[in-house]
């Protein structure tokens, strides 16, 4: 957090499950503070005082800024993970300390990191002494990992790469990839990604509403209205091109 706000004051985006709760918040701060203020041997001595004190942070980070709470919360969880990372969900299987994330990475709603292989464990009788399965999982930096994709175990993504939502990744991939499906598969260079979302029209700059500052409803609305449908695409065993009047439904 770089600017201690109100604990009355409304988030500027995104709403913490605790935000309704200003009391509590002012509680928290109050007892960080008494604890900070604690002569240096104390606040040190005390294994304790210390998880408390960490209880303290994120229990403020849950009711300000979530973005915050799931880098402190994955990184408590053993996860490496880099500066600059928005982080929409933490969803860890188990054995956080084998995932890694770069730098300014974004991880979307409801992505799922699994690191181990739990089906071998249906037929113990053929792995005597069985412990598990595993993999590690490493994300380069300024990737981007789209809603409810599925990072299996083993897997590395170079830096900036674009995992399209939905997506399961089983198998690495070199850097600058943009990759889609299930199983996921390169689909295209991220530079020709970034490209044509530059001069797409569905592509909104505003100078008074930089992300990640929403759009307002109103302006939003009314920008799309003038943006085109997709069209259907050409069936791969052979079909008809779409016509002009189907560029947009009525």
């Amino acid at each position: 957090m770089t600017e201690r706000r109100s604990a009355f004051a409304k988030p500027l985006v995104h709403q913490p499950p605790g935000v309704r709760e200003p009391l509590r918040l002012c509680v928290i701060r109050a007892l960080r503070a008494l604890i900070t203020a604690l002569p240096t041997s104390s606040a040190q001595s005390g294994g304790r005082l210390r998880a408390f004190a960490e209880r303290l942070e994120l229990a403020e980070l849950w009711r300000t800024d979530l973005l915050a709470w799931r880098v402190r919360r994955g990184r408590q969880m053993g996860m490496k993970i880099g500066n600059g990372c928005r982080m929409y969900s933490l969803n860890i299987a188990s054995e956080g300390e084998l995932i890694e994330i770069g730098d300014n990475v974004i991880v979307s709603g409801e992505v799922m990191f699994v690191t181990h292989d739990g089906a071998i464990c249906t037929v113990l009788e053929k792995f005597p002494d069985l412990n598990g399965h595993y993999g590690r999982i490493r994300i380069g930096d300024r990737c981007f990992i789209g809603m409810r994709a599925i990072i299996m175990p083993g897997v590395q993504l170079g830096e900036n790469c674009i995992v399209a939502a939905g997506a399961v990744v089983t198998d690495s991939f070199a850097a600058n990839s943009v990759i889609a499906g299930n199983p996921a598969s390169y689909a295209c260079p991220t530079s020709m990604y970034m490209e044509l979302k530059r001069h797409s029209p569905a592509t909104i700059y505003d100078a008074a509403h930089p992300f990640p500052l929403p759009l307002p409803a109103d302006l939003l609305r009314a920008t799309m209205e003038e943006v085109p449908f997709k069209v259907p695409r050409r069936r791969e065993a052979g079909g008809l091109l779409p016509s002009a009047g189907m560029r947009a439904l009525p």
